[in-house]
């Protein structure tokens, strides 16, 4: 885990795995070469994506940001 220290701030890295989710429904329109280059594709045509939440944590309060979209 990678932790940053801020004044009285301290971010984490968490793990949090991986998942695989559908190539073409992540770049909808881009053609598959284009995207497959750099996010190569598995038997079912999914890409891998981690989903590493921050664990963001403040002299009295701890927040979680996961997947840079929801925070909990």
């Amino acid at each position: 885990m990678e932790t940053l220290q801020i004044g009285q701030t301290k971010i984490t890295w968490l793990n949090g795995g991986v998942t695989y989710l559908d190539g073409g429904a992540m770049f909808g329109v881009v053609p598959r070469p284009l995207w497959s280059k750099k996010y190569p594709v598995n038997e079912l045509n999914q890409i891998e994506l981690r989903t590493d939440p921050l664990l963001i944590q403040k002299k009295w309060r701890e927040h979680s940001l996961r997947n840079r979209y929801r925070i909990w």
